[in-house]
């Protein structure tokens, strides 16, 4: 396992086949496009807040729903920057405040389990990999219950982070516990694993911000933040079970993404609340890591023609397969 997988995850999307896409599909994300993302989100997510407080409570298990699957597209910008070259400066560092703090998580933190997940997907190291879940309803209940806690979980992490960066004995632990990583290597002394620690460093305001306003308002930490961020993870919970098959992987080829890769949660509501922002366009992502989210609906189509007898049938909200249909 090298220590930084970017070069890795990039010969992986190569040996996928980007070469062979149209250029103008394969347009790289970008720090601004994510920004006016962010910025979108954050409006919808005041509205929901200003809901709580002035609106009828009847109405807030729509807000709370609301705010759930804006802070599941929040995870989906901070995902996008995670595959981008590693940025610098303000204006990346905005992104991540916006995208990553109200989920409690960092971008070094996302692209070390992330890119993994990209580079293995469905092999034994993959950081995403459960055990088969077909004709197992009870065990698909349990790992999607599970993904509720998610922001809770990474709420630890940021704590173990902090104590792993002055700490070398739980830098093991903080990285095959909360960063996922399952390669059984030595970690004690990664490059990777300190500098995901070194940087949980900057969720420490975003927590005492939460401190302080549960000693104000325990009423608003539990009902506009607490509440929905379980909702959020239980949404993200749902996506992250429909994405892939329980095929196994033993390479990268195209033909093995399609195998284990779905399409899902492209009608209106999938796209509001479980697959925001194109990521439900899941195979033509893992195909193309690094194209932006903007031109994934444009891959899908064009991949879906190279590949019609392989390419995966779309998986709905509510469960099952219907046929993928070019435009979906």
């Amino acid at each position: 396992m090298t220590e930084d997988v970017e070069p890795e995850a990039l010969h992986a999307e190569e040996a996928l086949g980007s070469a062979r896409a149209p250029r103008a599909l394969l347009a790289p994300a970008n720090v601004d496009q994510n920004l006016r993302d962010a910025a979108q989100v954050w409006a919808v997510m005041v509205g929901c807040w200003l809901g709580i407080l002035f609106g009828p409570a009847a109405l807030y298990p729509l807000w709370v729903l609301i705010l759930g699957g804006r802070l599941n597209a929040l995870g989906v910008i901070l995902h996008e920057l995670c595959h981008m070259p590693p940025q610098r400066g303000g204006r990346a560092l905005l992104l991540e405040v916006l995208a990553g703090w109200p989920i409690m998580s960092t971008v070094d933190a996302m692209r070390y389990h992330h890119l993994r997940h990209h580079r293995d997907s469905g092999m034994p190291t993959d950081p995403y990999l459960k055990p088969p879940l077909a004709g197992r309803p009870l065990l698909r209940l349990f790992y999607w219950q599970r993904t509720g806690l998610l922001i809770f979980v990474w709420t630890l992490r940021m704590l173990v982070g902090n104590l792993a960066a002055v700490i070398p004995a739980l830098r093991t632990f903080y990285a095959r516990g909360l960063l996922q990583d399952r390669s059984g290597a030595p970690l004690r002394d990664s490059p990777e694993v300190i500098r995901c620690a070194q940087a949980e460093r900057r969720l420490i305001l975003p927590l005492v911000g939460l401190v302080i306003l549960g000693g104000l308002s325990p009423g608003a930490l539990v009902y506009g933040v607490i509440l929905p961020a379980w909702v959020a993870g239980l949404l993200c919970g749902w996506r992250l079970l429909e994405e892939h098959s329980d095929a196994r992987a033993t390479d990268r080829r195209v033909e093995t993404t399609l195998r284990t890769t779905r399409d899902h949660n492209l009608d209106p509501l999938g796209r509001l609340f479980f697959a925001p922002l194109n990521v439900g366009y899941h195979v033509a992502h893992h195909l193309h890591p690094q194209a932006a989210k903007e031109r994934l609906p444009e891959l899908a189509a064009w991949t879906r023609a190279q590949h019609p007898e392989a390419y995966p049938r779309l998986r709905r909200w509510w469960g099952g397969d219907e046929a993928a249909r070019d435009g979906v």
